[in-house]
């Protein structure tokens, strides 16, 4: 059974408030306290990440497989890499440097890519038939299932 003190409220005795200083002053603040400045991550999963002689490899890997028409692991390469994308070139920590080349090649790569996709897509959306007249119909997609006779069973 815990013995309370009295005049003491349960929340500074359980150590969940401070407690006044004798003098009932506040502690003096002659001695300056810093903060320790943060830690710096090159994942956004921050401690829970690739340690950095990990993190290269994976860069690198992410990078030259979206050459490989898979694109959008350029995109997840410069979404797991965050914090090295978004720090500017000059504060970024020396250890990231062997890493920053392949994230933000990642990011360009990405970004020509949604590009180059998004203008194909606008042109077949707005252009359509007037745009690509009669080879509109061997063009497209939804065609394909009526020329090979095989739409019959949706109804």
């Amino acid at each position: 059974m815990e013995t309370r003190v009295a005049g003491v409220p349960e929340d500074e005795e359980s150590g969940l408030l401070p407690r006044s200083s004798a003098a009932g002053r506040r502690p003096s603040s002659a001695v300056p306290r810093f903060r320790p400045p943060p830690s710096v991550w090159a994942t956004v999963d921050g401690p829970l990440g690739l340690p950095l002689e990990e993190a290269e490899g994976h860069a690198r890997r992410f990078f030259l497989w979206g050459f490989a028409c898979l694109p959008f692991l350029w995109a997840i390469n410069c979404c797991y890499f965050w914090p090295i994308l978004r720090s500017p070139a000059a504060s970024t920590p020396a250890a990231f440097a062997p890493i920053r080349p392949y994230v933000v090649r990642s990011a360009i790569g990405f970004s020509i890519f949604s590009v180059v996709l998004i203008t194909w897509a606008t042109t077949f959306i707005v252009g359509g038939e007037r745009l690509f007249g009669p080879n509109w119909n061997d063009l497209v997609m939804y065609n394909v299932a009526d020329k090979l006779g095989i739409s019959g069973f949706m109804g």
